[in-house]
């Protein structure tokens, strides 16, 4: 009897919430491994809220749902009794994993995106998340990370205890997936710069309000959750500075939106002080439009060199650095070519690819056998 393929947990809970590089990351890498996986010999089983469970076209699925005490000795009883199914490896797709697979004979690929704790806390704060991740790093047999400059991080920080670490870059989205659709709230004749994430101090968007202000033929956008106290600092000062008919936030935004904004703005701006990879410049490349980075952390080794970068964040630095980056665009009918050209570097489908090569190389260390794991918190 011809044994029956090994089921792999693929946790993407994440994914509930498509304006986070978490969600998308969930999202698109989620639909592309369930490809590659069944036609490769493995058998993919998401880890989904109830909503999610038929986005990544497989009836398998595990429910995520808040952790409880009595779930666990529910799934535990099960274990004893020989009822849960067996699964051969347990993908965490972040380093902020709620759950793990208790049975030590399962194996565990931790996939880790950023550090950003590091700059973003202070004191007893950075001990209990450096804590957290060394616990799952101990508990990996694996670890992949999403850029150069993350494993640079990673191996400085942590001893890996000799487990294999792979770069895997992230991909970037498929431009005939949505038709673009105009936002009735944007007043589309005036130019617009557009920038998009949640609006957390580490994306330093502020800075944006000062460039604004030397582009007074211009509008801003930055869409994403926006009710944090950040968010509310912002639009104080976008009320002081009277830049409410000039500077939009709109909250999270569909897909449909977020497509039109991309392709019709004239730029894509990032000041972001912190990124483990940076999705939103890879999607503003794919179709063709200039990228303005923060010169930190991973966004250099993303943006390549056709994006256009700042050093600091003084007005006058961030303003010559746009208008002599603009001439340039404007200048090489080419440029929108050759960000495409740059994008093209990142694949969903490669990145697929590599973990599935991945998984199976992590099975290959022992016999798979049927596991009767249960889920324990991270």
């Amino acid at each position: 009897m011809l044994n029956p393929p090994p089921r792999i947990v693929l946790d993407l809970e994440k994914s509930r919430n498509g304006c986070s590089g978490l969600g998308q990351f969930a999202r698109n890498l989620g639909r592309a491994l369930t490809t590659e996986m069944s036609t490769r010999g493995l058998r993919p089983i998401p880890f989904v809220t109830a909503a999610q469970a038929n986005d990544f076209g497989t009836s398998d699925a595990i429910e995520a749902k808040p952790w409880r005490k009595e779930i666990f000795q529910r799934w535990y009883r099960w274990t004893q009794m020989g009822r849960t199914p067996d699964y051969a490896l347990w993908h965490a797709t972040h380093q902020q994993a709620k759950y793990l697979p208790l049975n030590p004979k399962t194996r565990v690929l931790l996939t880790i995106h950023d550090l950003n704790y590091l700059r973003e806390k202070k004191g007893a704060k950075i001990d209990r998340e450096h804590r957290r991740v060394a616990r799952l790093i101990r508990r990996a047999d694996a670890i992949t990370v999403i850029s150069k400059f993350v494993a640079g991080e990673v191996k400085s920080h942590f001893d890996l205890h000799n487990k294999p670490l792979q770069v895997i870059y992230n991909g970037r989205p498929d431009v005939n997936q949505f038709v673009a659709h105009q936002p009735t709230w944007l007043n589309a004749s005036r130019p617009y710069l557009f920038s998009i994430g949640i609006i957390d101090r580490k994306k330093n968007f502020h800075v944006l309000l000062d460039l604004i202000e030397r582009l007074p033929n211009h509008q801003l956008v930055i869409a994403g959750q926006n009710h944090s106290e950040y968010a509310m600092e912002m639009r104080q000062i976008i009320q002081e500075r009277n830049l409410a008919d000039r500077v939009c936030l709109p909250g999270p935004i569909s897909d449909e939106e977020r497509q039109w904004l991309y392709e019709n703005c004239e730029s894509f701006v990032f000041p972001s002080l912190t990124e483990g990879f940076g999705l939103p410049p890879i999607e503003a490349m794919t179709v063709g439009k200039p990228v303005f980075l923060a010169r930190r952390t991973s966004l250099p080794e993303i943006g390549g060199q056709r994006a256009f970068y700042w050093d600091n964040f003084t007005p006058d630095h961030m303003a010559d650095v746009y208008h002599r980056g603009m001439s340039v665009f404007n200048a090489s009918p080419e440029y929108p070519q050759l960000l495409q050209q740059a994008a093209a570097r990142f694949s969903w489908e490669d990145a697929a690819r590599q973990y599935v090569d991945l998984y199976r190389s992590i099975l290959q260390l022992e016999k798979v056998e049927c596991f009767q794991p249960t889920l324990v918190a991270a």
